[in-house]
């Protein structure tokens, strides 16, 4: 009985640390915006950094945040289909809904602000 137990706790000791391991299920507009994003640490996924061409430049500061070498990187959910991302000196606005992206929302998973699809949750 007690090999039963101890493999049972085994799985069960894995199962939670998948659950509460980072890259958890994306909240729809989620995370920080403006000033209170950039000593959130939260960054811009596969989409964002892949996309910029797909963006529309907002210029060298954006909701009073100035994207230089200390916030490349940074990015926010500008609203619930819209990332706001910080690149090259540049803020950018991408639509998740565009069809070449084939995203549903914007969303933050706790770390990583992206252009999501319902299809992964």
């Amino acid at each position: 009985m007690t090999g039963k137990l101890s493999k049972m706790f085994v799985m069960v000791a894995i199962a939670a640390a998948a659950a509460c391991g980072g890259g958890g299920k994306a909240q729809k507009g989620g995370g920080s915006k403006g000033s209170a994003a950039v000593s959130s640490g939260q960054k811009g996924g596969g989409n964002v950094s892949t996309d910029k061409s797909k963006g529309t430049s907002e210029g060298e500061t954006y909701e009073g945040v100035t994207c230089d070498a200390s916030t490349d990187g940074l990015a926010w959910c500008d609203s619930d289909t819209e990332v706001a991302f910080c690149s090259d000196g540049q803020w950018w606005l991408l639509d998740c809904t565009h069809p070449d992206i084939g995203g549903d929302f914007c969303g933050d998973d706790g770390s990583t602000v992206d252009c999501y699809s319902a299809d992964e949750f």
